[in-house]
């Protein structure tokens, strides 16, 4: 006979799972949950009364919890699980876009980045996005189901010679038709720090102004390309962050 686990025998990490902001954990073991958070469980989910879930608060930590009523669910005393902030921390730094933003902030948050850093470049175009709030709900719906316990940062829009004099860490400029530009995995290899916050940025679909380049290498930011091809803003994004996922994962592992 096949035994189909019910959901109290669940493994923590299979439960349900919901992001609590970490300051309303205010040492009380019952949390009361918001309007949507109430929908998201008992509508969306079908959680019942009395069912198991995981809270997550985004810092690393995990806890077992209970729904116990429509709007409250109490926690266990302690986190059943806790995990270290990876390191180095990794941002990508990308102009905003007209289509396609979205989807450039949900796998960035899916893939493992740290700091996402929305940008207004010289040939950014007028009709981008500029979706903060809907940015900051992709992150955590994104968090919820990719099961990260470390929830990234969506930063506030900034002008790139403004985020340059601002930010800290080594950091790279993907960069077309420019010769003498090694890839980005040659970078990892042969020039960067692993202990250092290691920034990818990605500009607007019509390209780096004069300026804009002038400003970049001021700051020593090295240049890249991400492959032969001509990339969108959004694909070139999720490429580089694939890459810096894999040599912070090669740090790890050696």
């Amino acid at each position: 006979m096949k035994i189909i686990p019910t959901a109290s025998s669940l493994p923590v990490r299979e439960l349900r799972r919901l992001l609590i902001q970490p300051d309303r954990f205010v040492g009380s073991e019952l949390l009361t949950l918001q309007n949507d958070e109430s929908h998201y469980l008992r509508r969306v989910l079908r959680l019942r009364i009395g069912d198991p879930l995981a809270i997550s608060d985004g810092c690393g930590q995990l806890w077992q919890a209970e729904l116990v009523d429509e709007y409250t669910v109490k926690t266990q005393p302690h986190p059943c699980e806790q995990v270290v902030q990876p390191h180095p921390r990794l941002g990508l730094a990308v102009s905003i876009i007209r289509r396609g933003f979205d989807d450039v902030v949900r796998m960035a948050c899916e893939l493992g980045i740290d700091a996402i850093q929305p940008l207004r470049c010289e040939r950014t175009v007028p009709q981008a996005e500029h979706r903060p709030d809907r940015w900051n709900t992709i992150v955590r719906e994104a968090v919820e189901q990719c099961e990260r316990l470390w929830k990234p940062t969506v930063l506030e829009l900034n002008s790139l010679d403004s985020w340059l004099n601002s930010c800290s860490g080594q950091k790279a400029v993907g960069v077309t038709r420019t010769p003498n530009v090694g890839p980005l995995k040659d970078w990892f290899q042969q020039k960067a720090a692993p202990g250092q916050t290691t920034w990818l940025i990605v500009g607007p679909e019509g390209g780096w102004t004069v300026a804009e380049l002038e400003a970049l290498n001021d700051h020593s930011v090295v240049p890249i390309h991400l492959g032969p091809s001509i990339l969108r803003t959004s694909t070139a994004a999720v490429a580089g962050a694939v890459e810096l996922i894999r040599w912070r994962e090669h740090q790890l592992n050696s």
